[in-house]
Protein backbone atom coordinates (compact mmCIF):
# COMPACT_ATOMS: atom_id res chain seq x y z
CA UNK A 1 0.00 0.00 0.00
CA UNK A 2 2.75 2.44 0.96
CA UNK A 3 4.70 1.63 -2.24
CA UNK A 4 1.58 2.19 -4.33
CA UNK A 5 0.95 5.55 -2.69
CA UNK A 6 4.59 6.61 -3.11
CA UNK A 7 4.58 5.58 -6.78
CA UNK A 8 1.35 7.41 -7.41
CA UNK A 9 2.67 10.57 -5.77
CA UNK A 10 5.76 10.48 -7.98
CA UNK A 11 3.54 10.73 -11.06
CA UNK A 12 1.79 13.88 -9.86
CA UNK A 13 2.60 17.37 -11.17
CA UNK A 14 5.26 19.13 -9.16
CA UNK A 15 2.77 21.87 -8.30
CA UNK A 16 0.75 19.29 -6.40
CA UNK A 17 3.59 18.04 -4.21
CA UNK A 18 5.02 19.42 -1.02
CA UNK A 19 1.77 19.23 0.93
CA UNK A 20 3.23 18.57 4.38
CA UNK A 21 1.48 21.72 5.63
CA UNK A 22 -1.87 20.12 4.69
CA UNK A 23 -1.21 17.03 6.83
CA UNK A 24 -2.44 17.09 10.41
CA UNK A 25 -4.06 15.15 13.23
CA UNK A 26 -7.30 16.65 14.51
CA UNK A 27 -9.28 15.77 17.63
CA UNK A 28 -12.43 17.74 16.79
CA UNK A 29 -15.22 16.73 16.45
CA UNK A 30 -13.87 13.19 16.02
CA UNK A 31 -10.25 12.01 15.71
CA UNK A 32 -9.03 12.65 12.15
CA UNK A 33 -5.80 11.50 10.51
CA UNK A 34 -5.50 13.90 7.57
CA UNK A 35 -3.03 14.05 4.69
CA UNK A 36 -1.70 12.50 1.51
CA UNK A 37 -0.51 8.92 1.97
CA UNK A 38 -1.97 8.47 5.43
CA UNK A 39 -4.20 5.56 4.44
CA UNK A 40 -1.05 3.49 5.00
CA UNK A 41 -1.70 3.95 8.73
CA UNK A 42 -4.96 1.97 8.63
CA UNK A 43 -3.62 -1.33 10.04
CA UNK A 44 -1.97 0.48 12.94
CA UNK A 45 -5.13 2.45 13.71
CA UNK A 46 -7.16 -0.75 13.88
CA UNK A 47 -4.61 -2.51 16.08
CA UNK A 48 -4.50 0.47 18.43
CA UNK A 49 -8.21 -0.01 18.93
CA UNK A 50 -8.07 -3.76 19.44
CA UNK A 51 -9.40 -4.83 16.06
CA UNK A 52 -7.81 -7.74 14.22
CA UNK A 53 -10.80 -9.05 12.23
CA UNK A 54 -12.32 -5.99 10.55
CA UNK A 55 -15.22 -5.99 8.13
CA UNK A 56 -14.39 -3.73 5.17
CA UNK A 57 -17.56 -2.11 3.78
CA UNK A 58 -17.85 -0.45 0.36
CA UNK A 59 -20.54 0.10 -2.24
CA UNK A 60 -20.91 -2.06 -5.35
CA UNK A 61 -19.33 0.53 -7.62
CA UNK A 62 -16.20 0.88 -5.48
CA UNK A 63 -15.70 -2.60 -4.05
CA UNK A 64 -13.88 -3.92 -7.12
CA UNK A 65 -11.69 -0.85 -7.58
CA UNK A 66 -7.98 -0.58 -6.67
CA UNK A 67 -8.64 1.78 -3.77
CA UNK A 68 -10.57 -0.92 -1.89
CA UNK A 69 -8.27 -3.71 -3.05
CA UNK A 70 -5.25 -1.76 -1.85
CA UNK A 71 -6.75 -1.19 1.59
CA UNK A 72 -7.77 -4.85 1.87
CA UNK A 73 -4.27 -6.02 0.85
CA UNK A 74 -2.63 -3.65 3.34
CA UNK A 75 -4.68 -5.16 6.15
CA UNK A 76 -3.86 -8.72 5.13
CA UNK A 77 -0.17 -7.89 4.71
CA UNK A 78 -0.12 -6.50 8.24
CA UNK A 79 -1.42 -9.80 9.61
CA UNK A 80 -5.01 -8.75 10.14
CA UNK A 81 -7.93 -10.90 8.92
CA UNK A 82 -10.26 -8.65 6.93
CA UNK A 83 -13.45 -9.58 5.12
CA UNK A 84 -14.97 -7.47 2.35
CA UNK A 85 -18.67 -6.66 2.23
CA UNK A 86 -19.16 -4.86 -1.07
CA UNK A 87 -22.89 -5.29 -1.65
CA UNK A 88 -24.03 -1.75 -0.83
CA UNK A 89 -26.25 0.08 -3.32
CA UNK A 90 -25.50 3.63 -4.44
CA UNK A 91 -28.34 4.69 -2.13
CA UNK A 92 -27.96 2.26 0.80
CA UNK A 93 -31.06 0.30 1.71
CA UNK A 94 -32.37 -1.43 4.78
CA UNK A 95 -31.74 -4.74 3.00
CA UNK A 96 -28.06 -3.83 2.47
CA UNK A 97 -27.65 -3.07 6.16
CA UNK A 98 -29.30 -6.28 7.33
CA UNK A 99 -27.05 -8.27 4.98
CA UNK A 100 -23.98 -6.36 6.14
CA UNK A 101 -24.78 -6.97 9.80
CA UNK A 102 -25.12 -10.68 9.04
CA UNK A 103 -21.71 -10.63 7.30
CA UNK A 104 -20.21 -8.89 10.33
CA UNK A 105 -21.49 -11.59 12.67
CA UNK A 106 -20.50 -14.45 10.34
CA UNK A 107 -16.95 -13.12 10.22
CA UNK A 108 -16.87 -12.73 14.01
CA UNK A 109 -15.62 -9.24 13.25
CA UNK A 110 -14.26 -7.00 15.98
CA UNK A 111 -14.16 -3.73 14.04
CA UNK A 112 -15.35 -2.13 10.85
CA UNK A 113 -13.73 -0.06 8.09
CA UNK A 114 -16.12 1.89 5.86
CA UNK A 115 -14.74 3.23 2.58
CA UNK A 116 -16.32 5.46 -0.02
CA UNK A 117 -18.63 8.39 -0.42
CA UNK A 118 -21.88 8.64 1.47
CA UNK A 119 -22.98 5.19 0.31
CA UNK A 120 -20.16 3.17 1.83
CA UNK A 121 -19.74 5.40 4.88
CA UNK A 122 -23.43 5.53 5.79
CA UNK A 123 -23.86 1.80 5.22
CA UNK A 124 -20.78 1.03 7.29
CA UNK A 125 -21.96 3.13 10.22
CA UNK A 126 -25.45 1.62 10.06
CA UNK A 127 -24.04 -1.92 9.91
CA UNK A 128 -21.80 -1.21 12.90
CA UNK A 129 -24.71 0.11 14.96
CA UNK A 130 -27.05 -2.75 14.08
CA UNK A 131 -24.45 -5.52 14.37
CA UNK A 132 -22.87 -4.16 17.52
CA UNK A 133 -26.07 -3.48 19.40
CA UNK A 134 -28.47 -6.07 18.06
CA UNK A 135 -30.98 -3.24 17.64
CA UNK A 136 -33.21 -2.69 14.63
CA UNK A 137 -32.92 0.29 12.31
CA UNK A 138 -36.24 1.60 13.61
CA UNK A 139 -34.93 1.57 17.19
CA UNK A 140 -31.86 3.57 16.13
CA UNK A 141 -33.79 6.25 14.18
CA UNK A 142 -32.23 9.61 15.04
CA UNK A 143 -35.39 11.42 16.16
CA UNK A 144 -35.98 8.84 18.90
CA UNK A 145 -34.30 9.01 22.31
CA UNK A 146 -30.92 7.21 22.07
CA UNK A 147 -31.17 3.58 23.09
CA UNK A 148 -29.38 2.72 26.30
CA UNK A 149 -26.53 0.23 26.62
CA UNK A 150 -25.49 0.82 23.04
CA UNK A 151 -22.54 -1.27 21.87
CA UNK A 152 -20.70 -0.18 18.75
CA UNK A 153 -17.44 -1.66 17.46
CA UNK A 154 -14.36 0.40 16.56
CA UNK A 155 -15.03 2.27 13.31
CA UNK A 156 -12.50 3.64 10.85
CA UNK A 157 -14.12 5.82 8.18
CA UNK A 158 -12.21 6.54 4.98
CA UNK A 159 -13.83 9.00 2.55
CA UNK A 160 -13.07 8.66 -1.16
CA UNK A 161 -15.15 11.69 -2.18
CA UNK A 162 -15.28 15.28 -0.98
CA UNK A 163 -18.98 15.85 -0.55
CA UNK A 164 -21.09 14.09 2.04
CA UNK A 165 -18.82 14.61 5.04
CA UNK A 166 -20.43 11.43 6.36
CA UNK A 167 -17.20 10.54 8.11
CA UNK A 168 -17.63 13.27 10.73
CA UNK A 169 -20.41 11.77 12.88
CA UNK A 170 -22.57 8.70 13.37
CA UNK A 171 -25.61 9.89 11.40
CA UNK A 172 -26.29 7.53 8.49
CA UNK A 173 -28.97 7.64 5.80
CA UNK A 174 -30.68 4.59 4.31
CA UNK A 175 -33.74 3.93 2.16
CA UNK A 176 -36.62 1.93 3.57
CA UNK A 177 -37.43 -0.18 0.50
CA UNK A 178 -41.00 -0.97 1.51
CA UNK A 179 -42.01 2.64 2.17
CA UNK A 180 -39.72 4.37 -0.37
CA UNK A 181 -38.62 6.79 2.33
CA UNK A 182 -35.14 7.75 3.52
CA UNK A 183 -34.46 7.48 7.23
CA UNK A 184 -31.48 8.36 9.38
CA UNK A 185 -29.93 6.38 12.21
CA UNK A 186 -27.46 7.79 14.71
CA UNK A 187 -26.13 7.24 18.21
CA UNK A 188 -23.56 9.07 20.35
CA UNK A 189 -22.09 5.71 21.31
CA UNK A 190 -21.21 5.15 17.66
CA UNK A 191 -19.72 8.64 17.28
CA UNK A 192 -17.38 7.86 20.17
CA UNK A 193 -15.98 4.88 18.21
CA UNK A 194 -15.17 6.80 15.01
CA UNK A 195 -11.66 7.45 13.73
CA UNK A 196 -11.33 9.13 10.33
CA UNK A 197 -8.50 8.66 7.84
CA UNK A 198 -8.82 11.42 5.24
CA UNK A 199 -6.28 10.75 2.50
CA UNK A 200 -6.70 12.91 -0.63
CA UNK A 201 -4.78 10.37 -2.72
CA UNK A 202 -7.81 8.09 -2.43
CA UNK A 203 -9.97 10.71 -4.18
CA UNK A 204 -7.76 11.16 -7.26
CA UNK A 205 -9.59 8.58 -9.37
CA UNK A 206 -13.01 10.16 -8.85
CA UNK A 207 -14.23 11.27 -12.32
CA UNK A 208 -15.07 14.94 -13.00
CA UNK A 209 -18.84 14.36 -12.89
CA UNK A 210 -18.80 12.76 -9.44
CA UNK A 211 -16.24 15.29 -8.23
CA UNK A 212 -18.68 18.04 -9.25
CA UNK A 213 -21.79 16.36 -7.86
CA UNK A 214 -20.28 15.45 -4.51
CA UNK A 215 -18.65 18.87 -4.30
CA UNK A 216 -22.03 20.53 -4.80
CA UNK A 217 -23.39 18.36 -1.99
CA UNK A 218 -20.81 19.96 0.31
CA UNK A 219 -21.65 23.44 -1.01
CA UNK A 220 -25.31 22.76 -0.23
CA UNK A 221 -24.42 21.59 3.29
CA UNK A 222 -22.54 24.81 3.99
CA UNK A 223 -25.20 27.11 2.49
CA UNK A 224 -28.04 25.38 4.33
CA UNK A 225 -26.18 25.23 7.65
CA UNK A 226 -25.34 28.91 7.44
CA UNK A 227 -28.99 29.71 6.65
CA UNK A 228 -30.46 27.89 9.64
CA UNK A 229 -32.05 30.51 11.89
CA UNK A 230 -30.43 29.67 15.20
CA UNK A 231 -27.52 31.12 17.17
CA UNK A 232 -24.42 29.03 16.53
CA UNK A 233 -21.50 31.26 15.52
CA UNK A 234 -19.06 28.34 15.60
CA UNK A 235 -20.99 26.45 12.93
CA UNK A 236 -21.53 29.67 10.95
CA UNK A 237 -17.81 30.38 10.95
CA UNK A 238 -16.98 26.83 9.86
CA UNK A 239 -19.60 27.02 7.10
CA UNK A 240 -18.13 30.29 5.77
CA UNK A 241 -14.58 28.96 5.69
CA UNK A 242 -15.80 25.78 4.03
CA UNK A 243 -17.46 27.88 1.32
CA UNK A 244 -14.27 29.90 0.86
CA UNK A 245 -12.23 26.75 0.31
CA UNK A 246 -14.77 25.35 -2.14
CA UNK A 247 -15.04 28.65 -4.01
CA UNK A 248 -11.33 28.29 -4.80
CA UNK A 249 -10.75 24.55 -4.96
CA UNK A 250 -13.89 22.83 -6.27
CA UNK A 251 -13.46 24.11 -9.85
CA UNK A 252 -9.77 23.20 -9.65
CA UNK A 253 -10.49 19.64 -8.50
CA UNK A 254 -13.00 19.14 -11.32
CA UNK A 255 -10.65 20.61 -13.92
CA UNK A 256 -7.66 18.49 -12.83
CA UNK A 257 -8.44 15.45 -10.71
CA UNK A 258 -4.73 14.80 -10.12
CA UNK A 259 -4.26 18.12 -8.30
CA UNK A 260 -3.55 16.89 -4.78
CA UNK A 261 -3.72 20.39 -3.33
CA UNK A 262 -7.25 20.84 -4.69
CA UNK A 263 -8.27 17.37 -3.52
CA UNK A 264 -6.83 18.04 -0.05
CA UNK A 265 -8.61 21.33 0.45
CA UNK A 266 -11.88 19.89 -0.86
CA UNK A 267 -11.62 16.95 1.53
CA UNK A 268 -11.18 19.41 4.40
CA UNK A 269 -13.98 21.66 3.16
CA UNK A 270 -16.37 18.74 2.87
CA UNK A 271 -15.65 17.67 6.44
CA UNK A 272 -16.09 21.24 7.65
CA UNK A 273 -19.46 21.61 5.91
CA UNK A 274 -20.61 18.42 7.65
CA UNK A 275 -19.52 19.81 11.01
CA UNK A 276 -21.42 23.03 10.24
CA UNK A 277 -24.67 21.20 9.59
CA UNK A 278 -24.73 19.88 13.12
CA UNK A 279 -26.68 23.14 13.36
CA UNK A 280 -29.24 21.76 10.90
CA UNK A 281 -30.04 21.67 7.19
CA UNK A 282 -33.04 22.87 5.23
CA UNK A 283 -35.56 22.42 2.46
CA UNK A 284 -33.00 21.36 -0.17
CA UNK A 285 -32.27 18.22 1.81
CA UNK A 286 -35.86 18.06 3.03
CA UNK A 287 -36.91 17.50 -0.59
CA UNK A 288 -33.85 15.85 -2.12
CA UNK A 289 -33.98 12.91 0.28
CA UNK A 290 -37.54 11.94 -0.77
CA UNK A 291 -36.60 12.51 -4.42
CA UNK A 292 -33.65 10.16 -3.95
CA UNK A 293 -35.81 7.55 -2.21
CA UNK A 294 -38.46 7.63 -4.95
CA UNK A 295 -36.22 8.04 -8.00
CA UNK A 296 -32.87 6.63 -6.79
CA UNK A 297 -31.19 9.83 -7.98
CA UNK A 298 -27.63 10.78 -7.06
CA UNK A 299 -27.85 12.81 -3.85
CA UNK A 300 -25.34 15.56 -4.56
CA UNK A 301 -26.66 16.09 -8.09
CA UNK A 302 -30.24 16.32 -6.81
CA UNK A 303 -29.15 18.89 -4.23
CA UNK A 304 -27.35 20.94 -6.85
CA UNK A 305 -30.45 21.14 -9.06
CA UNK A 306 -32.79 22.03 -6.18
CA UNK A 307 -30.48 24.52 -4.43
CA UNK A 308 -31.16 27.67 -6.50
CA UNK A 309 -34.92 27.17 -6.26
CA UNK A 310 -34.89 26.76 -2.48
CA UNK A 311 -32.51 29.70 -2.18
CA UNK A 312 -35.05 31.92 -3.95
CA UNK A 313 -37.92 30.59 -1.83
CA UNK A 314 -35.96 31.32 1.36
CA UNK A 315 -34.75 34.77 0.28
CA UNK A 316 -36.73 36.84 2.77
CA UNK A 317 -35.28 34.89 5.70
CA UNK A 318 -31.67 34.50 4.59
CA UNK A 319 -30.62 37.84 3.08
CA UNK A 320 -28.45 38.83 6.11
CA UNK A 321 -26.62 35.48 5.97
CA UNK A 322 -26.12 35.79 2.21
CA UNK A 323 -24.71 39.30 2.75
CA UNK A 324 -22.22 37.74 5.14
CA UNK A 325 -21.30 34.97 2.69
CA UNK A 326 -20.89 37.36 -0.26
CA UNK A 327 -18.60 39.60 1.78
CA UNK A 328 -16.52 36.73 3.15
CA UNK A 329 -16.08 35.17 -0.29
CA UNK A 330 -15.41 38.53 -1.94
CA UNK A 331 -18.05 37.89 -4.60
CA UNK A 332 -18.40 40.47 -7.38
CA UNK A 333 -21.68 42.16 -8.35
CA UNK A 334 -23.91 39.85 -10.38
CA UNK A 335 -23.96 40.13 -14.17
CA UNK A 336 -26.92 41.66 -16.03
CA UNK A 337 -30.12 39.66 -15.74
CA UNK A 338 -30.23 39.42 -11.95
CA UNK A 339 -32.73 41.37 -9.88
CA UNK A 340 -30.40 43.90 -8.30
CA UNK A 341 -26.77 44.58 -7.51
CA UNK A 342 -27.64 45.69 -3.97
CA UNK A 343 -26.92 43.28 -1.14
CA UNK A 344 -25.28 39.90 -1.12
CA UNK A 345 -28.16 37.60 -2.03
CA UNK A 346 -27.91 38.15 -5.79
CA UNK A 347 -24.12 37.86 -5.64
CA UNK A 348 -24.43 34.44 -3.98
CA UNK A 349 -27.16 33.38 -6.40
CA UNK A 350 -25.03 34.43 -9.37
CA UNK A 351 -21.98 32.62 -7.97
CA UNK A 352 -23.96 29.39 -7.50
CA UNK A 353 -25.41 29.65 -11.03
CA UNK A 354 -21.97 30.29 -12.52
CA UNK A 355 -20.45 27.45 -10.52
CA UNK A 356 -23.18 25.03 -11.64
CA UNK A 357 -22.64 26.01 -15.28
CA UNK A 358 -18.87 25.69 -14.91
CA UNK A 359 -19.27 22.21 -13.40
CA UNK A 360 -21.81 21.23 -16.08
CA UNK A 361 -24.56 20.51 -13.57
CA UNK A 362 -27.88 19.78 -15.35
CA UNK A 363 -30.25 22.72 -15.04
CA UNK A 364 -33.41 20.70 -14.43
CA UNK A 365 -34.68 17.50 -12.84
CA UNK A 366 -36.13 16.63 -16.24
CA UNK A 367 -32.58 16.32 -17.59
CA UNK A 368 -31.91 13.48 -15.13
CA UNK A 369 -35.15 11.68 -16.01
CA UNK A 370 -37.47 13.03 -13.31
CA UNK A 371 -40.89 14.36 -14.36
CA UNK A 372 -43.48 16.18 -12.29
CA UNK A 373 -45.59 13.04 -11.93
CA UNK A 374 -44.23 12.43 -8.43
CA UNK A 375 -44.35 16.06 -7.29
CA UNK A 376 -47.15 15.49 -4.78
CA UNK A 377 -45.68 12.23 -3.44
CA UNK A 378 -42.24 13.77 -2.92
CA UNK A 379 -43.74 16.93 -1.42
CA UNK A 380 -45.79 14.94 1.09
CA UNK A 381 -42.72 12.98 2.12
CA UNK A 382 -40.66 16.17 2.35
CA UNK A 383 -43.14 17.74 4.78
CA UNK A 384 -42.67 14.70 7.05
CA UNK A 385 -38.88 14.68 6.67
CA UNK A 386 -37.19 16.01 9.86
CA UNK A 387 -34.12 17.09 7.86
CA UNK A 388 -36.11 20.02 6.51
CA UNK A 389 -37.53 21.10 9.87
CA UNK A 390 -34.67 23.58 10.41
CA UNK A 391 -35.28 25.39 7.13
CA UNK A 392 -35.33 29.15 7.88
CA UNK A 393 -38.92 29.35 6.58
CA UNK A 394 -41.58 26.68 7.22
CA UNK A 395 -42.34 24.76 4.03
CA UNK A 396 -45.72 23.09 3.50
CA UNK A 397 -46.58 20.56 0.81
CA UNK A 398 -47.62 23.28 -1.63
CA UNK A 399 -44.25 25.03 -1.32
CA UNK A 400 -42.31 21.78 -1.71
CA UNK A 401 -44.42 20.83 -4.71
CA UNK A 402 -43.80 24.26 -6.23
CA UNK A 403 -40.04 23.91 -5.83
CA UNK A 404 -40.17 20.39 -7.30
CA UNK A 405 -42.11 21.54 -10.38
CA UNK A 406 -39.90 24.59 -10.85
CA UNK A 407 -36.85 22.32 -10.73
CA UNK A 408 -38.38 19.98 -13.31
CA UNK A 409 -39.10 22.87 -15.66
CA UNK A 410 -36.07 25.04 -14.84
CA UNK A 411 -38.03 28.18 -14.01
CA UNK A 412 -37.13 30.61 -11.20
CA UNK A 413 -33.54 29.42 -11.39
CA UNK A 414 -31.04 32.16 -10.53
CA UNK A 415 -31.32 34.60 -13.38
CA UNK A 416 -34.66 36.25 -13.88
CA UNK A 417 -36.62 34.75 -16.74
Amino acid sequence: MQRAISSRRALLPKSSRGLSSVAADWAFPVPVTFGAGRAAELPAKLRERGSNRPLLVADKGLSGKPVVGGLFDSLAAAGLQPRLFGEVDANPTDLNIVAGAAAYREHAADGLVAVGGGSGLDAGKSIAMVAGSGRSLDELEWTRPPVEEMSCPPLVLIPTTAGTGAEMDSAAMYTDTSRRVKFCVAHPGCTAQIHVIADPLLTLSLPPTLTAWTGMDAVTHAIEALSVDSYHPMCDGIALESLRLMHTWLPAAVADGSDVAARSHMLAASAMAAVAFQKGLGAVHGLSEPVGAVHNSQHGLTNAILLPHVLRANRAAIEPKMDLAATYLGLPPPPPGYATTDGGFERVAAWLDTLAEQLQIPATLAEIGISDETAEECAAKAVANPTGFTNPLPFDAEMYSGVFRAAVEGRDRGRLQ
